[in-house]
Parts: structure tokens; C-alpha cells; sequence
């Protein structure tokens, strides 16, 4: 790979621009440098599932203690 391969250069959907290039070397699988690569779709957009929400009281000390028995 050379130094002076050519950058790869998005455009994101918010308008954000993304570039990326590599660093020189030895590694086979990067020997086109950034000529390899090419953009792929996103699989997911958004956010997932909300997480669960915590308990609203916290935990008694025996309850603690339980949990640090594994029991």
C-alpha cells in the first residue's frame, strides 16, 4: 500500500461528512488500502428497545447479601 492511496469520503444522513484512510502496512488483507473497501448500508437505523426501568426502592441488605451468596 502506498502513502498516497485515495481517501474514502461519505456523506452521513444527518450531513455529516466521514473520511477515512489507512495507515501503510505489511497486512495482505489491506493491500489495496482504502481501494478495498467500499460503503456498505446501515442494517439498523434508530434506537432499540428502552431498558428495563430500576427498581424504585432500593434493595434491603439481606437481599444483598443473598445475591452475593449466589442464592
Amino acid at each position: 500500500m502506498s502513502t498516497n492511496d485515495p481517501k474514502l469520503q461519505t456523506t452521513l444522513a444527518d450531513g455529516r461528512r466521514l473520511t477515512l484512510s489507512l495507515p501503510p502496512t505489511d497486512a495482505p488483507w489491506a493491500a489495496d488500502g482504502v481501494a478495498g473497501l467500499r460503503p456498505v448500508p446501515p442494517t439498523h437505523t434508530g434506537r432499540g428497545d428502552e431498558p428495563r426501568p430500576l427498581p424504585s426502592e432500593p434493595p434491603l441488605s439481606l437481599e444483598v447479601a443473598l445475591l452475593g451468596l449466589g442464592v
